[in-house]
């Protein structure tokens, strides 16, 4: 039997075996693991951060992880290769491994969308994710919700200081959507039912302009927020007192048209009477002028002398021409 003594070890080989592959053998244990490249391609909607692990100062720890840290450490390239050192595992030189020394943490500024709805045909989610809200009469009733948020270039930073990680998704269902409910419950809770119905929009809007000033502070932008169905309140009764509510408003204001419009077809025909009555009084006149013009022409081709004979002296008919014939 013979031994070979490598890196420490006492090794012990059949004499049958060529010295040449006993050496091969003792030699590649030798041989440590390679350094092998790390490369991560950063895409068009990331940002991405390398935090160093090892070889920070006290000095530098004040300001760890903080925005301007985060700031100061983005990643300008496209592709960044991972920084690696060896650590020992064992005694032997090859009992070791390689380790990063820093971490690359990449924000996905992908926008996302949101539609928190009642019924289990529309919204983001089969579920019934509709925003649960009360008038001031304590008429409970859910609301859809629209919204869309992302998280700019210039704001990755913010927004990884602020959630750690925490995905823009996670953000929306749980951050976003808890702070647009208190908004709506404030609006709504100060409101009638019907005022709360005609005044949606403005309560929206409000709704709107609070949430952006508060995540733009956390670095999320709300693109835009609305809603997306009507009221549907938790008691069917009320659903249905509405309805024929509306139905009934229907009928009195299809009555006040038709109202509406028999005095309009009454003020027409008056109307109408009057310049009929004009007319008649107008033609009625052209005709006494056209006969008067006649006689008027008439009495012009008499000879003199004439006229009393025709007509008796002083009467009306002759309009004081016989007068005019002396």
């Amino acid at each position: 039997m013979k031994k070979i003594i490598a890196t420490g070890l006492l090794l012990n080989f059949s004499p049958s075996l060529p010295l040449s592959l006993i050496l091969i053998a003792s030699l590649s244990g030798c041989v440590g693991k390679p350094d092998l490249e790390e490369l991560v391609e950063i895409k068009p909607n990331e940002t991405s951060f390398m935090i160093k692990l090892e070889g920070d100062t006290k000095a530098g720890q004040a300001k760890f992880m903080s925005e301007e840290f985060l700031e100061q450490n983005k990643v300008a390239t496209k592709r960044i290769s991972i920084p690696h050192r060896k650590r020992s595992t064992g005694n032997n030189s090859n009992d070791y491994e390689w380790i990063p020394t820093a971490k690359l943490v990449t924000v996905d500024r992908t926008p996302v969308s949101r539609e928190w709805t009642s019924s289990e045909k529309t919204g983001t989610s089969s579920k019934n994710e509709g925003i649960r809200v009360e008038s001031v009469e304590s008429i409970d009733f859910s609301i859809g919700v629209v919204m869309t948020a992302s998280i700019p270039e210039d704001k990755a930073a913010k927004f990884l200081y602020n959630y750690a990680g925490k995905p823009l998704r996670d953000v929306a269902d749980q951050d976003i959507r808890t702070y647009v409910q208190a908004g709506l419950s404030r609006e709504f809770g100060v409101r009638t039912l019907i005022d709360g119905q005609h005044q949606k929009k403005e309560i929206f809007d409000k709704v709107l302009v609070d949430t952006r000033a508060h995540f733009s502070d956390l670095g999320v932008v709300i693109n835009n927020l609305g809603y997306a169905e009507g009221m549907t309140y938790s008691d069917p009764s009320i659903q249905k007192a509405i309805n024929e509510t509306y139905a009934a408003q229907q009928s009195v204001e299809r009555a006040k048209a038709k109202v509406q419009e028999a005095t309009q077809m009454r003020l027409a025909a008056e109307e109408f009477a009057k310049a009929r009555e004009a007319q008649v009084a107008k033609t009625q006149l052209e005709i006494e002028m056209l006969k008067a013009q006649a006689m008027v022409e008439f009495a012009k081709n008499l000879k003199p002398g004439m006229l009393p004979n025709i007509v008796p002296q002083g009467s009306q008919l002759l309009f004081g021409l016989d007068k005019q014939l002396k």
